[in-house]
């Protein structure tokens, strides 16, 4: 005789194994699915107006009567200097200084207003020195003196006699407290570019002089072997213990947006020179070697660009509504794009994971969460 068949044990059996099997399906994809990528907001007191500088872990901007240095990873812990002067004409800042300028009048943190002969045009921060770039009233000609942590001036001031500062800075990286000043002289038939360092670990003697004639040198990055000039027609790599160049790898066209160096590769992110074209971006990576090594990508970008910059794990682009992460390949990863909860007039990169969003007349530090 034939068994009968309970179709209702068997309905039941399957039901129960349905629901054990999607449970554990549940499980296991809770437990390696990649974690969804978003954004956190703090709204700062800053003005979209202001000026402000990102040094170390500190966001700085100068309100009416105070410079204001905005710890990024805790905004409650933020320095306050106050302005014996009240508005001023510009600042700079490092983790250890900071300085402020109005006129000739130049305040460093904790000591009392000093007065230089001239007019401040700029001021640049190490972590032990100070450098002001200030202008003769009469013959014109620039200088830049250098103060300690003591607000004393450091040796005799260095006078730019046929020549005009640019731009300068200090280096502060691995252990050095280098000035780095670019002058262009423009008494010769044609504009020279020339390059200087100052070396403050060792009394502040000058290490290094290259001039060009063809180009205009825009800016100085280094890491810790290399010193890259950044030109309007060339990247140069120079090494750190001489002052031979290596090599020069063409940019024409192109200008530099942002800098990363890591395992012997230093990446470049660029963009086309000017604003004609806002959906284009490059990296190029070269190799800290005798030979450069050259990898060149283009990545297009399908909406207007507000800004773009390198973070430890690829390329952030910043549009008017979204941050778009791509590899250093070049590969975009569509999960990992995220729609901003505000409209982006611009960005600022603040660390490895986190920006400055400008949105109308407010700012926030917008955190790569993950």
């Amino acid at each position: 005789m034939r068994p009968k068949i309970n179709f209702l044990r068997l309905i039941l059996f399957g039901l129960v194994a349905l629901v054990l099997s999607g449970g554990l399906f549940a499980v296991f994809y809770l437990m390696f699915r990649q974690r969804d990528v978003s954004l956190t907001y703090e709204k700062l007191g800053i003005q979209a107006n202001m000026d402000y500088i990102v040094s170390g872990n500190y966001l700085s901007y100068a309100s009416a009567t105070d410079l204001v240095q905005v710890n990024i990873n805790d905004t409650k812990k933020s320095t306050i200097t106050h302005l014996d002067n009240g508005a001023i004409d510009g600042f700079g800042v490092s983790s250890t200084m900071t300085a402020a300028y109005v006129g000739s009048s130049l305040q460093l943190r904790n000591f009392d207003t000093l007065t230089l002969n001239g007019t401040i045009r700029g001021v640049a921060c190490g972590e032990g020195h100070c450098a002001a770039l200030r202008t003769n009233d009469i013959s014109g000609l620039d200088s830049i003196v250098v103060f300690n942590a003591s607000a004393e001036a450091v040796g005799n001031p260095i006078d730019f006699s046929e020549s005009k500062v640019v731009n300068f800075g200090f280096e502060t990286k691995y252990g050095r407290e280098m000035l780095w000043v670019i002058c262009v002289n423009t008494q010769a038939s044609l504009p020279v570019t020339t390059v200087r360092l100052y070396d403050y670990n060792n009394g502040g003697t000058m290490s290094y002089y290259p001039s060009f004639y063809e180009q205009s040198i825009e800016r100085v990055y280094f890491t810790e072997d290399s010193v890259f000039l950044v030109g309007t027609e060339d990247i140069i790599r120079y090494s750190m213990d001489s002052s031979r160049e290596r090599y020069r790898v063409g940019i024409y066209g192109k200008e530099v947006m942002d800098v990363s160096a890591s395992g012997g590769t230093v990446r470049f992110l660029l963009k086309p020179r000017g604003s004609s074209n806002q959906h284009t971006l490059y990296t190029l990576a070269l190799a800290e070697a005798d030979a450069p090594n050259t990898t060149m990508l283009t990545v297009y970008v399908g909406e207007n660009i507000v800004n773009a910059f390198l973070q430890a794990s690829g390329i952030r682009i910043v549009t008017r509504t979204r941050m778009i992460s791509y590899t250093f390949s070049g590969k975009n990863s569509p999960s990992a794009d995220i729609i901003l909860s505000y409209p982006a007039d611009n960005a600022l990169k603040l660390d490895e994971s986190s920006f400055l969003l400008v949105s109308g007349d407010d700012c926030y530090i917008a955190k790569r969460q993950s």
